[in-house]
């Protein structure tokens, strides 16, 4: 006779509902999950200056904008955190024969060097760029909070594109955002800002803004 061989049915892994027809059992309780809002984005600004200009921590969390507060006279910044990924800048020669340069000189903290990266063109057909994401141990490659420390010297003469790409956390029931200074303002209407915050030599791009 042939021997009849047995056969074994896998089993599903985890266990099963009571009187649930064999399914597996489902999570009772929601799973964990991180409530504050992170928003990424590519933030686009124009170069009104030829003067390199010190970013801060205030600088870079006010281009995520801030809603009116007080007609023609303040916003409070939505944001109240910025990691930053990334920086490029554009830079294209005035005139056939000129020379054009810009650079980032990413800060560090005490004990730590400075790093400066540029690019230069004398062509008016290929811009200068330069496009570099936070050297390890830079502040930059930190999580951010507003304050007044230089965080990056940009150098981006007039006419230079620039791009951050960088995560913002929005504010979460707390007080109102760090105040923002402006001339003209709507109340209760959100206004993006410059990359060099209340300097405005960098000015976004395709974005609502005021001064």
């Amino acid at each position: 006779m042939m021997k009849q061989r047995s056969s074994r049915k896998g089993t599903r892994k985890g266990s099963k509902i009571p009187g649930g027809g064999g399914q597996p059992r489902q999570r009772l309780n929601p799973p964990q999950l991180s409530s504050n809002v992170r928003v990424s984005h590519t933030y686009r600004f124009r170069s009104t200056s030829g003067t390199t200009l010190s970013l801060t921590e205030s600088d870079l969390i006010s281009v995520a904008g801030g809603v009116c507060s007080v007609a023609n006279a303040t916003c409070s910044l939505i944001a109240g955190s910025v990691k930053v990924h990334r920086v490029s800048i554009w830079t294209p020669p005035a005139s056939q024969g000129a020379v054009a340069t810009c650079s980032l000189n990413w800060r560090s903290p005490t004990y730590q060097q400075t790093q400066e990266i540029s690019d230069t063109t004398i062509s008016v057909t290929t811009p200068a760029r330069v496009s570099s994401r936070p050297p390890l141990g830079s502040a930059a490659s930190f999580w951010l909070s507003p304050a007044g420390n230089a965080i990056v010297d940009v150098t981006a003469p007039v006419g230079s594109i620039i791009d951050l790409h960088c995560t913002h956390v929005l504010q979460d029931n707390q007080a109102a955002g760090t105040a923002y200074s402006v001339a003209a303002g709507t109340l209760g209407v959100l206004y993006y800002f410059p990359l060099d915050g209340e300097g405005d030599a960098y000015l976004p791009v395709s974005l609502g803004t005021t001064t």
